[in-house]
């Protein structure tokens, strides 16, 4: 059937519309680059509503690296239009609450770390930002068929790759790129899902918007808290053995959202008993937790549940002659510790180039798109170690304040780790500096040491789970580490159990700033300087 989208070719052909294929596409189209953006088939899977700030600056990375000032937005608050900002909440803290069975909640079994407020971290309401993000590739002009009808089928061939979509019309590409999701008709074409996922975590997870969610602090009398803040201006996090559940609320800063992103992840074996029925699963589920249970007394679903037991799933190929599988189709994992809208946009850092040179020359060739397949399977495995560690480390509030502070150490020292590369490659005008794709799963360099260390606390944790640890001798060795790591600022004081509640004020700059200068490792005074202590909103150079 001929049809006037089949009469042109397209360079690429992005499958999904969420927030990391428009970015993709947005980048793709701004250096030249025909690209088509289709919708994939069945319902919208849920999605991560909460940054850190390492996102923010891989963010960043893009608005600079291929000049689209407006990707710096979804980093920086500040930058987006005001009607995204007025139904995403903002983030002014990670708080992590560990919960006893038939307990109320501890205040001794809290931990917080409070934003700096110059990061402008955020909840993005996926509904409205997804809309926002395809907004933004129509206007680089990416293209999004008429009545924009689902992808149905893709046909690879030597030339070129067909897609068969709902409507009964074709499109044609040189190349697929397959963010579509577990629906993916590639994926189903090739038969590529794996029977059991090459993962560590197991989840069972229930995900849903919900309005009347009542603030933690609401729930308990708050002066309890040592030196906390009001934890629903930020994301927070209830811990409890075998699972968490998050909530991010948006209607903590400009109240025009009244939902809550609400996601529980357990365990599947230990919560077997569980319901099936998903709304009485989750009350079951917080119905064990006495405060938990009063932050959800009031609360309704808007929109319905979405489950999946188990949760994960993975491919056993990503890669061939002009098609890539690409974000959640490749994996789908735990979406705690922000890590989807992360691996999102890393995703998008490392695969653009690629496909700007592979249209260059016309190579759509496995071999040429191989690299930033062998970099997501790294960022995949990687990611599953950080999130099976964290199971482990619910088990206890004590292995779960010294975990929390090794991710948190990663977190903020990959942020500064990148800002600085990237203000290296701005000075010098060459971007190879975060293209080191074949080191392991970052683009860039970190400081010494930092990798060495989140291997001994996985292997740490691997030794728990197996039941050759106890939870408390792996506490006391984690803290060992930190409090001998030259890599952990003194500042921080991540190596004092104690200090759970975590304030980066203009003093601690300041010190930070004079550790780095004196007796800080050398690559420090690369990664802490006097600009990359402050943020200041990237807009793009031309």
């Amino acid at each position: 059937m001929t049809t006037p989208h089949s009469t042109e070719k397209f360079d690429v052909a992005i499958l999904g519309t969420h927030l990391a294929c428009s970015v993709l596409a947005t980048v793709l189209a701004r250096h030249g680059l025909r690209v088509v953006l289709v919708d994939a088939p069945g319902p919208d899977e849920i999605a991560g509503e909460t940054t850190v700030p390492y996102t923010a600056e891989v963010y960043f990375t893009l608005a600079r690296r291929f000049d689209v000032p407006e990707i710096a937005g979804f980093g920086l608050t500040s930058l987006l239009p005001e009607h995204i900002r007025q139904t995403s909440g903002i983030k002014r803290s990670l708080g992590f609450l560990h919960h006893t069975a038939g307990r109320e909640h501890d205040p001794r079994q809290a931990v917080q770390f409070n934003v700096p407020g110059e990061h402008a971290e955020w909840h993005p309401y996926r509904p409205h930002v997804d809309q926002h993000g395809l907004a933004l590739a129509r206007r680089y002009g990416a293209v999004l068929l008429p009545h924009r009808p689902s992808v149905a089928d893709v046909t690879l061939g030597t030339d070129g790759v067909t897609l068969l979509l709902a409507d009964g019309t074709h499109c044609r590409a040189r190349c697929v790129v397959d963010g579509s999701g577990s629906a993916s008709p590639l994926v189903r074409r090739l038969e590529l899902d794996d029977p059991e996922p090459r993962l560590t975590m197991r989840s069972r997870v229930l995900a849903a918007h919900l309005t009347g969610v009542t603030p933690f602090e609401d729930c308990v009398d708050l002066t309890r808290y040592d030196t906390a803040t009001a934890f629903s201006k930020g994301t927070v996090s209830h811990v409890f053995a075998g699972g968490w559940i998050q909530v991010a609320h948006f209607d903590n800063g400009t109240p025009h959202n009244p939902l809550a992103g609400v996601v529980a992840s357990v365990d599947p074996v230990r919560f077997a008993e569980l319901p099936d029925d998903p709304e009485r699963a989750f009350r079951t589920l917080v119905a064990r937790f006495p405060t938990i249970e009063r932050c959800f007394t009031g609360a309704t679903v808007s929109g319905g549940w979405q489950t999946g037991r188990p949760w994960q799933r993975t491919v056993f190929r990503t890669v061939g002659d002009r098609w890539l599988l690409f974000d959640r189709t490749a994996s789908r994992n735990d979406l705690f510790l922000s890590r989807d809208l992360t691996m999102g946009a890393e995703m998008v850092h490392a695969l653009a180039p690629v496909l700007i040179r592979a249209a260059r020359h016309d190579d759509w060739s496995a071999d040429s798109l191989r690299p930033v397949a062998d970099f997501q399977e790294r960022l995949i495995r990687f990611n599953d170690r950080l999130l099976s560690a964290a199971r482990v480390a619910t088990t206890d509030f004590g292995l779960w304040n010294a975990y929390s502070r090794v991710w948190l150490l990663w977190s903020m020292l990959s942020a500064l780790s990148l800002k600085g590369t990237r203000n290296e490659c701005l000075t010098g005008g060459s971007w190879e500096a975060l293209e080191r794709a074949d080191t392991g799963p970052r683009s860039f360099a970190v400081p010494r040491g930092l990798p060495e260390l989140l291997d001994s606390v996985f292997d740490l944790m691997d030794d728990v789970r197996r039941g050759d640890l106890a939870a408390v001798t792996a506490t006391e060795r984690i803290f060992g580490l930190l409090r001998r790591a030259p890599i952990v600022p003194p500042v921080y004081r991540f190596a004092d159990p104690k200090a759970r509640y975590y304030h980066f004020s203009l003093d601690k700059r300041i010190r930070m700033l004079v550790w780095s200068k004196t007796i800080a490792p050398a690559e420090f005074r690369r990664v802490i300087t006097k600009e990359n202590l402050t943020n200041v909103p990237p807009a793009a150079v031309r």
